[in-house]
């Protein structure tokens, strides 16, 4: 690996860490955004990048520190629970910091589509409720992700047996509908719950990576 690699590597790490207060999408957003000036900016040198290169690209972004207080100062004014903060800690706030491993995607998920495909059954209900409120809570998805894991794959899994019952005496050119219900809904299940997991989970990873690295970072500005 070259020095000039090692620098832009340094200051995405240094980044990274300084950002550790931000909910995991929310600094997978700005680390994202940094990667993509860094590559796009790269791609522009012909042949290697020289010192001069970097220097530029990096003044082009500003310091770690920079960057972070300006990604900090975006975020809304309630942020997520740390011990030893002061003032009154809300119920929602302490969950939220509990729901950051990488057990909560395929849990809630999982929860989720089996609560909504079998809440007919009654006892089910318990773990759709409790998915839809792990997914609504948890920093690790964006919004439009908390509307499709908490309501859309709820509507989708709810209709797996419904949908298909709907069709049940029903077929066109001696295809039973019920069957085409059945596994229409199944994979719209499936597809939404995999994407959201995918995502869910590598939130999850970051965010155990720079919360751990985060103590050993020391005044990057």
């Amino acid at each position: 690996m070259t020095e000039t690699v090692q620098r832009l590597a340094r200051y995405q790490d240094d980044l990274a860490r300084l950002l550790a207060a931000l909910e995991p999408a929310e600094r997978a957003e700005v680390l994202d955004g940094v990667r993509e000036h860094i590559e796009a900016a790269l791609a522009e040198v012909p042949g290697e990048a020289s010192e001069a290169d970097v220097n530029r690209i990096l003044a082009e972004l500003g310091s770690p520190g920079q960057v972070a207080e300006a990604a900090l100062a975006e975020r809304p004014a309630t942020g997520p629970y740390t011990p030893g903060a002061t003032g009154v800690v809300t119920t929602i706030d302490l969950l939220r910091s509990k729901l950051v491993g990488r057990w909560v995607p395929p849990v809630a998920l999982v929860a989720v589509m089996v609560g909504g495909a079998f809440v007919f059954w009654g006892f089910p209900a318990i773990l759709l409720g409790a998915g839809i409120l792990a997914i609504a809570i948890a920093p690790l998805w964006t919004g439009a992700e908390r509307v499709w894991g908490a309501i859309g794959l709820p509507l989708c899994s709810f209709m797996i047996f419904p949908g298909s019952l709907l069709f049940l005496r029903a077929s066109v050119g001696g295809i039973s509908l019920f069957t085409v219900g059945f596994y229409l809904f199944a994979a719209a299940s499936v597809t939404i719950a995999i994407v959201l997991v995918i995502r869910g989970s590598r939130r999850a990873a970051q965010y155990a990576r720079t919360h751990h690295a985060a103590p050993a970072s020391g005044g990057v500005s």
